[in-house]
């Protein structure tokens, strides 16, 4: 029996192009179209878009990721921004599927907290590839982070989420 081959290594320029590091793993990647590159590493995403832009972001940066399965867009958004990064796979590739375990991976908890004036916050403990913990705070727009009352809540809930995750 034939075990079936092993994806292709990412192309040396891709790996210039990317910025991966000397000894830096690639789990997955694929070519975009248009051109370009989008790997996932354990450090993070890593792309070059068609247009020309660099990206390296940590996976604890990652807010959300979408796969269109029809227009082969994996849509990822970054924490405190509402716009996404669409980057359309030009084949086949596990890249999806791993950015989505990367992001679930480094997250080990969240909450949704009531603020005060009948408001929600979200609260998520990240672990970062370094194995630190840190706290994302997501404010619905109108909060002030820096109103006591509101500072309050959020330091209860931070060292609740950290009990809970025993961290």
């Amino acid at each position: 029996m034939r075990w079936p081959s092993r994806r292709p290594s990412l192309p040396p320029e891709a790996v210039q192009s990317l910025g991966i590091e000397p000894g830096e793993r690639v789990l997955a990647w694929s070519a975009l179209v248009g051109g370009g590159y989008a790997a996932a590493t354990p450090v993070g995403v890593r792309a070059l878009t068609p247009f020309g832009r660099r990206v390296r972001r940590p996976w604890v940066e990652v807010d959300r990721v979408a796969w269109d399965d029809d227009s082969r867009t994996l849509a990822i958004w970054w924490v405190g921004s509402r716009r996404a990064l669409g980057l359309e796979l030009a084949g086949g590739s596990f890249l999806p599927e791993v950015v989505h375990e990367r992001l679930r991976s480094s997250m080990l908890v969240t909450r949704d907290v009531a603020l005060p004036g009948d408001r929600t916050a979200k609260l998520t403990l990240r672990r970062d590839a370094d194995g630190v913990v840190t706290c994302q705070v997501d404010l619905p727009p109108g909060v002030r982070a820096g109103d006591p009352k509101v500072q309050a809540v959020v330091r209860a809930a931070e060292r609740r989420l950290h009990e809970e995750a025993g961290v």
